[in-house]
């Protein structure tokens, strides 16, 4: 893993002034506590300081190397204890060879002797608190990979998911329009031809787009017109349709989200019946959502399926992984007209 202080250079700098904080306390402490000679305390404590910071540099490997594998507790107070006691011992070795080359021997052994035990101590305090970082540092950053990991591997599963409803929404269609085509094949070849066309249109629309991609209400309608007119050329004048669209040029929808809907409104509502039946759509604005309400009206006697069916519990399944929430489709029955309220949230980022 690389070093954090090359990661983020930031770092560097807060490191560096740390050790400039640390030099300035030190150095008015030796002053108070030994009375040493002025330029001999400064120039020890700017030398201990520079070593003792490269060599903190050093302990992120340290740390490194007691976490790659799994170890117990002990085994790594242990495997620190030695570590900081190397460094240390290093680090006084290491600062006492350059104050002999800087000063005469016997100043420096003299300055080494009044300082020892205190820079000990501090060696130690240095190599514990740079520790605590490194480990916070590590564990922190460990966390923010596998908090994006999960990110990536729940928006995989819900874009697998997003494609298992729309694979299982987009064939019922294809199925019952392929059979239309057959029988006007013979019945009326002009109108066939037509409606292949239209089919051609219509499929080159649901494959443009990704999943969960928004689009405008306006495309999603000329699409559904589009597949009104499709299965129109199959019931002729016993379908009718109605659009009522209320300032809502700019609201966005998941793309196909609104299809299943009008599938189920002819399903059981034109195929069920020998009178005309009539789909009407409104579509309004509300201060955060989009509404749209589809109706249509059925015969009392005509055979009725229990249950939704597969189209409405995958809207439902696609409102909650698209917004969150699967309670944005509502249904009612009442008056032999059976109504669907789809409500789409216009100021809420999708998932």
């Amino acid at each position: 893993m690389k070093h954090p202080f090359f990661k983020n250079p930031a770092l560097l700098v807060w490191y560096g002034l740390f050790w400039i904080i640390v030099s300035i306390i030190q150095f008015f402490f030796e002053r108070t506590i030994y009375d040493l000679n002025i330029a001999i305390t400064l120039v020890d404590v700017i030398v201990s300081n520079v070593v003792l910071a490269l060599l903190g540099l050093g302990v992120w490997y340290v740390v490194i190397g007691s976490v790659n594998e799994k170890r117990s507790q002990l085994y790594i107070v242990l495997y620190h204890l030695v570590a900081m006691l190397f460094m240390v011992s290093f680090w006084m070795w290491v600062t006492n060879q350059i104050d002999i080359l800087l000063f005469d021997s016997d100043t420096a052994k003299a300055h080494f002797n009044h300082i020892l035990p205190g820079k000990a101590g501090v060696g130690a305090l240095i190599y514990i608190l740079v520790l605590v970082f490194y480990y916070t540092f590590f564990y922190y950053d460990r966390l923010k990979e596998k908090s994006k990991e999960e990110a990536r591997l729940k928006e995989l599963v819900t874009t697998t998911q997003l494609n298992e409803l729309k694979s299982q929404i987009n064939p019922h269609f294809l199925f019952n329009s392929l059979n239309s085509v057959s029988y006007l094949t013979v019945a009326e070849p002009e109108k066939a031809r037509e409606m292949v066309i239209k089919l051609s249109s219509f499929l080159r629309y649901s494959l443009k787009h990704k999943q969960n991609e928004l689009v405008s209400i306006d495309q999603e309608i000329e699409h559904i017109k589009l597949y009104l007119e499709i299965e129109k050329v199959r019931f002729g004048d016993k379908l009718q349709v109605d659009f009522e669209v209320e300032d809502c040029e700019k609201c966005q929808i998941p793309n196909m989200i609104l299809q299943p809907l009008y599938e189920n409104a002819i399903k059981y509502g034109v195929y069920e019946t020998t009178t005309n039946v009539c789909i009407k759509t409104k579509i309004s604005r509300n201060e955060n959502n989009m509404v749209f309400v589809l109706s249509n009206n059925y015969e009392t006697d005509a055979h009725k399926k229990k249950g939704e069916g597969i189209g409405l519990y995958n809207i439902r399944k696609r409102l909650g992984l698209v917004y969150g929430d699967s309670t944005l489709l509502s249904v009612s029955d009442e008056n032999q007209v059976f109504t669907v309220t789809l409500e789409i949230p216009q100021n809420k980022k999708i998932s």
